[in-house]
């Protein structure tokens, strides 16, 4: 799998290639869908949301490297926090999950990888941003939303990132920088996520 994403041009840092090369992609799908684990497409996971694309993954995950603190609207199964995390060693992770089914099973994963000291999962409303002191420099949204939630601008650090599928239907997943108060947008690739949930979609 990660052979074939090297040769599609979705993986540029050695970090990310050895992320891929090490997080098993089957632990996060459900049983049936094993056998499809290490291709690159979405699969479900439960209460209608999927686990991305490894090929998704890849340009998410790029696109926050670096970050020191880094938070993530969607945990889903964990999947893409934990590829982050093992990309970027000494970076911190908080991730957001609305169905506590969802989030127990990421924390399952993250301490069977030994990560849970460094990737904290909470239940709750992702896009009302953090309720705390801590300011993520990097934010990485893992559902459509039809425009950036002002809540997660306000949010961000001076100079920091937000990685987000905007639309609808087909989306366009955006890298959003945060330079002197203005806001710098590019296109990262077309895509499909399902749409964000809570107070500010």
């Amino acid at each position: 799998m990660v052979d074939r994403l090297i040769k599609q041009g979705y993986i540029r840092s050695k970090n990310l290639e050895r992320a891929l090369r090490t997080v098993p992609r089957h632990i996060f799908v459900q049983k049936e869908y094993w056998s499809s684990a290490y291709e690159d497409i979405p699969l479900p996971t439960a209460n209608g949301q999927t686990t991305s694309a490894p090929s998704i993954v890849a340009l998410m995950c790029e696109a926050s490297l670096p970050f020191s603190f880094l938070f993530e609207i969607g945990t889903g199964t964990g999947y893409l926090s934990s590829v982050c995390a093992l990309s970027q060693p000494d970076g911190f992770i908080i991730t957001a999950e609305i169905f506590f089914e969802l989030a127990l099973r990421a924390n399952k994963n993250f301490q069977e990888l030994e990560l849970s000291d460094r990737v904290n999962v909470i239940v709750g409303d992702g896009s009302r941003g953090l309720n705390s002191k801590l300011i993520p420099d990097t934010i990485v949204v893992s559902a459509a939303a039809r425009e950036i939630p002002k809540a997660l601008l306000d949010g961000l650090k001076e100079g920091g990132k937000i990685i987000i599928p905007v639309g609808e239907g087909v989306q366009e997943l955006l890298l959003v920088r945060k330079i002197n108060s203005e806001l710098l947008v590019s296109s990262i690739t077309s895509c499909i996520f399902v749409p964000l949930l809570g107070k500010y979609e």
